[in-house]
Formats: structure tokens, C-alpha cells, sequence
């Protein structure tokens, strides 16, 4: 259950934390933190945001892609939405917005 942010932090921490090769890791959401409850979404990016930074500072990659709708941005504006992804630990690289429910899409890398 990704609403219980907890479980969700330890179990990435499991598979991160013995990691001390150079990878790209990719996280993907779709269409998932449109069913979550309210600050959890946010909660989620900030928090694979913390995981994985110590591994880039062992020189690995982390990128994390999405088709879903995101908190506290509306619609599609960009300006909203790179202020509120940069609070939780994430750059845009592409942004590309559409119609519907899942109405965020795009790529992000750690700040």
C-alpha cells in the first residue's frame, strides 16, 4: 500500500542501500498517485528523491518518469510545477502535459 509511506521508504531503502555499483535507476509512476491520499504523492517523490541521492554521490544516475497527476500543480503549468518538483528533490527535464485524469507526464533527475 504506497498511502502507508513508511513501509514504502524501508522497502526502497532495502534495495537501495546495498547498492554500490554505478546504475541507472529509473522509477516510474503511472497513473498510481491519482488513487493516493492527500500529501502522499508529494511524500513519494521526496522520499525516493533521499534514497537515491547517496547513490549519486558514488556516481550513479537516477531518473524517475511519469504519467499520473501531481499534486499541487494544476493543470499544466510548468512554473508551478518546477517549483513544487524542486521542493521535493527533483529537476525537469521533460515536460509534457496533456488532457485527463493522468494529466502530468514527463522525466525528472535530482537536483
Amino acid at each position: 500500500d504506497l498511502n502507508k509511506v513508511n513501509d514504502v521508504r524501508n522497502a526502497l531503502m532495502k534495495i537501495v542501500e546495498n547498492n554500490d555499483e554505478n546504475v541507472h535507476t529509473i522509477i516510474l509512476f503511472e497513473a498510481v498517485m491519482i488513487y493516493l491520499d492527500e500529501g502522499v504523492p508529494l511524500s513519494l517523490l521526496k522520499l525516493c528523491a533521499d534514497a537515491l541521492k547517496p547513490l549519486e554521490q558514488n556516481g550513479s544516475f537516477s531518473s524517475l518518469v511519469f504519467a499520473d497527476r501531481l499534486e499541487h500543480i494544476p493543470g499544466g503549468d510548468f512554473d508551478v510545477g518546477r517549483k513544487v518538483l524542486e521542493s521535493v528533490g527533483w529537476k525537469i527535464v521533460d515536460w509534457l502535459p496533456k488532457p485527463g485524469l493522468a494529466r502530468h507526464m514527463g522525466r525528472l533527475v535530482l537536483v
